[in-house]
Formats: C-alpha cells, sequence, structure tokens
C-alpha cells in the first residue's frame, strides 16, 4: 500500500536491491518484493535512466529508453555487457544512497532502520547479469540473486558472496553459451551458491508476468498463473534468510522442493 508506515518495534531490516529486466520497471516484480517486505526484508527497486521503458524524475522530467537491439549478434553482446556495467554503477550508487539514509544524512521514512551491513543484490533477466556485476565489483553487497540472468561481461576473477541463480527450464531453444557461462561465474565465488532449475518455467515465470499476461508457456511458463511466484519467492526467501540472516536452514533441501539443484561449492571445500 502506498504510504504504509514503516512497522514498528524497532530493529534494523536486512536491503535487497533489485534491478528489473532490460526496459524494464522497477514494478515488475511486485508480487515478489511484497513478500520480501511481508518477512521483514526492504526491497529497493531501481528504475534506470535511459534503459527502463521510462524514467520519470523528481523535477519532472521523463528520460525514456535508449536501448534497443542491432540484431547483429557480436554488437548486441557489446551493448549488452556496456548495459550491465551502467546497471552495476547504479546498483551500487543506489546502495551508497541508502547508507546515506541510514546514517541520517537524507531524509527518509526508514532512517535508522536500514541494516546496511545486510544486503543482496537481485535481478532479472540483464538485471541479474547487473547484481552479479554489483556484488564481484563491490562487497558492500554480502549475497546476489540471479533470476533467470545471461552473465554478461567478464567472467574471470574470483568474488567473495554466495548467489541463487534461477533459471527457466533448459530446453533446445535455450542459449547453449548460458549454462556453461552461468556454470563458470558460480564457480568463481568463495562461497557455496546454488543453481535451481525450475521445470516449466520461462524468462518471464519469474516476474509478475504471469498474474497478467495470456497463459501462453513460451512466455510465462506452464506452472499457472501463481506457482511461479510463490517459487520465486520461497526459493529467494530460503536463500537469504539463510546469507543474511544466518537462520539454520537446509538450504539444498528447501530448494529441491522448488525444482532442479545443482550446489557450487567453493574450492577446496567438501
Amino acid at each position: 500500500m502506498p504510504g504504509a508506515p514503516v512497522a514498528d518495534g524497532g530493529g534494523l531490516f536486512p536491503v535487497v536491491v533489485f534491478s528489473p529486466g532490460l526496459g524494464g520497471v522497477r514494478t515488475q516484480n511486485t508480487a515478489w518484493a511484497e513478500e520480501l517486505a511481508s518477512r521483514g526484508y526492504v526491497v529497493a527497486a531501481v528504475d534506470h535512466p535511459y534503459d527502463s521503458a521510462a524514467v520519470v524524475l523528481s523535477d519532472g522530467r521523463t528520460l525514456r529508453t535508449r536501448v534497443t537491439a542491432t540484431g547483429d549478434r557480436a554488437k548486441d553482446r557489446a551493448l549488452a555487457e556496456e548495459w550491465t556495467r551502467t546497471r552495476a554503477a547504479d546498483l551500487r550508487a543506489v546502495l551508497t544512497r541508502l547508507e546515506r539514509l541510514e546514517r541520517g544524512e537524507a531524509e527518509g521514512r526508514l532512517a535508522g532502520r536500514l541494516d546496511v551491513g545486510r544486503v543482496a543484490a537481485a535481478g532479472h533477466s540483464i538485471g541479474g547479469a547487473a547484481a552479479l556485476q554489483a556484488a564481484r565489483q563491490d562487497r558492500r553487497f554480502d549475497a546476489v540473486v540471479d533470476l533467470d540472468g545471461f552473465p554478461h561481461g567478464p567472467v574471470g576473477g574470483r568474488f567473495g558472496q554466495p548467489v541463487l541463480a534461477l533459471t527457466q527450464e533448459i530446453g533446445r531453444g535455450t542459449d547453449p553459451d548460458y549454462l556453461p557461462r552461468l556454470t563458470r561465474v558460480l564457480e568463481r565465488s568463495d562461497a557455496t551458491s546454488y543453481r535451481l532449475t525450475v521445470p516449466g518455467a520461462a524468462h518471464l515465470t519469474f516476474t509478475d508476468a504471469p498474474l497478467y499476461l495470456p497463459p501462453v508457456p513460451g512466455i510465462v511458463g506452464s506452472l499457472g498463473r501463481t506457482e511461479g511466484h510463490r517459487i520465486t519467492a520461497g526459493a529467494t526467501l530460503s536463500f537469504l534468510d539463510a546469507t543474511l540472516r544466518r537462520t539454520p536452514v537446509d538450504l539444498p533441501a528447501a530448494l529441491s522442493a522448488h525444482g532442479e539443484v545443482t550446489v557450487h561449492r567453493p574450492e577446496g571445500a567438501r
């Protein structure tokens, strides 16, 4: 509900900074964000200027999207890497702004209530790629949730945060580079990470799309109107509870209730 008061009782809330899909807007995962908020997380969802379909600034100006594919595979990969870098910088800037809010250097209803020592970067599609890149660049992020995001950009170099990657059902139409590239990224983490492949899921299953788009399996998957939301929120909460709140959770067991789980452990770990 717009303008809802912050829950009383004191205490600080862990933070999730969220980046939507290419050309998407911050409201595209509202149901997921509301579920996380109901469990005590603050979700800061981002409209990316000149990327999101439209961004209305505080002075009333509207910035339209400038992202568009060329049809040339190599050029589009290069553009995607550029857009991912920009988005990752946006996520880092948002976290800096939230830290200022927590220190009382900016006004807001959440001032003094944010636990900026427990923060996850999250995103859908290219937003997931941006979340991965932001975390690799900035250790202020403690965990990553990648909702079916192809990892654009370099995959070399190790990083310290655990990752939960939710992926669509893999089939003949899936980009053959997707899983190998994602696997290389997950194997570079010095923390245990997880890939959850959801049978019956399509790319938009992990958004609000199944709640309002026609039930076309190729677009929204075959899980029905609400099952995709239940899985996405349930898996995310299990992961965040374990990584940000340090709640004792058997993550492989919790995640396996939603699909096929692959566990990526750090080198040298048993």
